[in-house]
């Protein structure tokens, strides 16, 4: 459990950093050297739990239908992490869950680009979407439902075809602060390196 908290927190965590030292300061380096390390985290924890690696690589095939993977430091990132879980390995996972996650994950990279642009209207449901997609919440969404899914099936032995560890929206939410944190403290970070 503590493996996962650190690996979900710091990957995220560099991710946010990567992203900004491109598109904000134009580091190329910067953002090679936190993208890596955004990869050795995903890796370390992918090796050791099915439903990170499920999750991280349909964030990576997601991005990649969504053509996010736009810059030296997401390609660099994408290739090694490929690389990486073919050489590794990683645990088996549902292939029934990637495709959920990759089609959340699509559906977020979408609604998050209308975000960015204002598109999806002001006040009651398209205030809504607007932080919705902002927060790239679909994922989660899905995740929460698969999660639930398990908690389930550990308390009642149902079986279900497809499910994540109960605590995996846990650490998917865990990601997802510490990337926003990022973004919040970037400048201060990236003043100190």
């Amino acid at each position: 459990m503590l493996l996962e908290v650190i690996c979900y927190s710091l990957s995220g965590f560099f991710m946010k950093l990567s992203d900004e030292g491109f598109d904000k300061v134009d580091d190329k380096f910067f953002a090679i050297i936190t993208g890596l390390l955004c990869v050795l985290f995903t890796v370390l924890i992918s090796h050791y739990s099915g439903d990170a690696a499920c999750i991280f690589l349909s964030i990576l095939v997601s991005n990649v239908l969504a053509f996010k993977v736009d810059c030296v430091n997401h390609i660099l990132s994408a290739i090694l992490l490929i690389i990486l879980f073919y050489f590794i390995g990683v645990p088996t996972f549902s292939w029934l869950a990637l495709l959920l996650c990759v089609v959340a994950g699509v559906i977020d990279e979408w609604g998050n680009d209308k975000s960015d642009k204002n598109e999806w209207g002001v006040g009651g449901f398209g205030s809504f979407l607007k932080v919705f997609f902002r927060y790239r919440c679909m994922l989660k969404v899905f995740v929460l439902l698969l999660s639930v899914l398990g908690l389930l099936h550990y308390l009642f032995a149902w079986s279900f075809i497809v499910y994540f560890e109960p605590l995996t929206v846990v650490y998917l939410c865990l990601f997802d602060v510490f990337y926003e944190f990022a973004g919040l403290v970037f400048d201060r970070v990236y003043d100190i390196l």
